[in-house]
C-alpha cells in the first residue's frame, strides 16, 4: 500500500484519504498510524472488490443521498457503509486477513431486504471475476471482439458474409461454421493460458458445442419457408407476414428440439438448461430492467433504432392472413418473445449452465463471443451492448444455475424496443 505524503491534499480536517489504493496523507499533521493505516487498508479492499469505478460511484450516490436527509457534511460522512465498516474494524489490525468479501454490505445491511440482495448481486460479479480473470485471456478475447466489431461497423460484414447466404440457400451451413468457429477461438486459448487443456479430452466438450451451435446457427438460417409460400401462390402480403414470423417461429423449434434432446445427457440437477423454480436475484434483475428504461427510451429515438425496429412493421403487414391489426400483431410478438426463450435457454442455459460441469467458469467467454456473432447485422449499439450483456448475465447464470434473470431484461428490453416502434407508427 502505497503512501504519499505532501501538504495540501486532503482537503479541510481529513488527515488522509485512499484512491485506487493509494493513500495520500497530510504531511503536516503527522505520520500514519498503524490503525490508520489499517482503516485505509480496509478501504482498498473495497475499492479492489467493487472494481473501483463501482465503489467511486456508490461512495458519491450513498454520500449526496445521506447528506440530502440530514443535511450535515460529516454526518453524512460517518454514517456511509464504508466507513462504517472502517471505523467500527480499524483496531482489530488482523481483521483485513480474515475479512469476507462485501463486508461492510454484511454487516449493515438487512438480510432479505433488497439492498443486501443487491450487495449479493454485485459479489457474485465481482468474486467471478477475480477469480476468472487473467490479463492476457481478456485482452486477447476483447481484442477478437473488437475485430468483430469493427468488421461489422466499418466494413459490413454482416451484408458481405452473411446476407447473401440466406438467397444462395448456404445460410443453414454458414451461419454454424461462423458460431463454431468463434466459440472455440476463445475456448482452446483461453484454457491454455490458464493451463487447463485437460478439460479438451472430454468428448462432450467438442461434441455437445459443435451440436448445439450447429442447431442453433441452422435453425436461424433455415429460410425454406419463404419457398414454400412462393409454392403455395401466397398473397404477397401474406407471403411477407409469414416469412418474418418463420424467422423466429423455426429458430424456436430448431433449439427447443436441441434442449430435449440433450436434456437427459447434460442436465440432471441443474434442470432443463437453468429453466428451474429459483427466485435468487429476481428483484435486482427488476430493478435494473426499471433504472435502464430511460436509456433504452433515447435509444429508441436513435436512426439506427428507427430503422431497424418494430419487427412488427404494421404498416407493412396490416390486414395479412384476413386478420385485424392486433391479430397480426399479437401472433408475430408470441413468436419473437419465444426466440428470446429460446436464444436464452441456448446461451445462457446449455452453453453456460450445461456445459458448466465440464468447463466451470470458463464456459462463459465462449458463450459471450458466439452471442456477440448472432447480433451481427443489427444496430451498432445493440451489438457493442451484446457483449456487456451477454458476459453479466453468463456469469449470473453460472453462480445461479438459472436462467430467469436473463429472460426478464433480454425479454423486457425487446418488447419494449417492440412497443415504443409500434406506438410510434400507430399514434406518432
Amino acid at each position: 500500500m502505497k503512501v504519499i505524503y505532501n501538504k495540501y491534499f486532503p482537503f479541510g480536517k481529513f488527515f488522509a484519504t485512499n484512491i485506487c489504493g493509494i493513500i495520500f496523507c497530510r504531511s503536516d499533521k503527522g505520520h500514519l498510524s498503524e490503525v490508520t493505516k489499517n482503516h485505509e487498508y480496509i478501504h482498498t479492499l473495497q475499492q479492489r472488490e467493487m472494481l473501483y469505478v463501482g465503489f467511486t460511484l456508490w461512495y458519491l450516490i450513498e454520500w449526496l443521498w445521506r447528506y440530502a436527509k440530514c443535511r450535515n457534511f460529516m454526518k453524512a460522512y460517518y454514517d456511509l457503509y464504508f466507513e462504517r465498516e472502517a471505523y467500527k474494524m480499524e483496531r482489530d489490525l488482523g481483521y483485513a486477513t480474515r475479512r469476507k468479501p462485501f463486508g461492510w454490505w454484511h454487516m449493515f445491511v438487512r438480510k432479505g431486504s433488497l439492498l443486501h440482495e443487491i450487495g449479493e448481486f454485485l459479489g457474485t460479479i465481482a468474486n467471478f471475476v477475480k477469480r476468472d480473470f487473467l490479463w492476457t485471456k481478456y485482452l486477447y478475447v476483447m481484442c477478437l471482439i473488437a475485430l468483430v466489431i469493427v468488421g461489422q461497423v466499418v466494413y459490413n460484414v454482416y451484408d458481405i458474409f452473411i446476407a447473401p447466404s440466406y438467397l444462395d440457400g448456404t445460410s443453414m451451413i454458414r451461419l454454424p461454421l461462423i458460431y463454431i468457429t468463434m466459440y472455440f477461438l476463445v475456448l482452446i486459448p483461453t484454457l491454455a493460458m490458464h493451463s487447463e487443456l485437460w478439460r479438451l479430452r472430454r468428448w462432450q466438450v467438442w461434441v455437445f458445442p459443435v451440436v448445439l451451435l450447429t442447431i442453433d446457427g441452422a435453425g436461424q438460417g433455415f429460410h425454406a419457408y419463404a419457398q414454400w409460400a412462393d409454392d403455395y401462390s401466397v398473397w404477397f402480403k401474406d407471403k411477407y407476414y409469414l416469412d418474418l414470423v418463420g424467422a423466429f417461429l423455426f429458430r424456436s423449434v430448431f433449439i427447443v428440439g436441441s434442449l430435449i434432446v440433450f436434456h437427459r445427457l447434460v442436465e440432471g440437477r441443474f434442470g432443463l438448461y437453468g429453466l428451474k423454480r429459483s427466485s435468487q436475484y429476481l428483484r435486482v434483475y427488476a430493478l435494473i430492467y426499471v433504472l435502464l428504461l430511460p436509456i433504452f427510451l433515447a435509444v429508441s429515438f436513435t436512426p439506427q433504432f428507427l430503422s431497424y425496429y418494430p419487427k412488427m412493421n404494421i404498416t407493412m403487414y396490416d390486414g395479412a392472413l384476413g386478420w385485424n391489426r392486433w391479430q397480426v400483431i399479437g401472433l408475430f410478438e408470441l413468436c419473437y418473445a419465444n426466440d428470446f426463450l429460446g436464444v436464452e435457454s441456448m446461451f445462457r442455459g446449455a452453453l453456460v449452465v450445461g456445459m458448466a460441469r465440464w468447463l466451470g467458469r470458463r464456459a462463459v467467454l465462449p458463450m459471450v463471443m458466439t452471442y456477440m456473432c448472432i447480433h451481427l447485422g443489427k444496430p451498432d449499439l445493440e451489438l457493442c451492448s451484446s457483449v456487456v450483456g451477454g458476459y453479466l448475465l453468463g456469469v449470473l447464470a453460472w453462480r445461479t444455475s438459472h436462467l430467469w434473470g436473463g429472460i426478464i431484461i433480454h425479454l423486457g428490453i425487446a418488447m419494449f424496443f417492440e412497443a415504443v416502434g409500434i406506438f410510434r407508427l400507430l399514434f406518432g
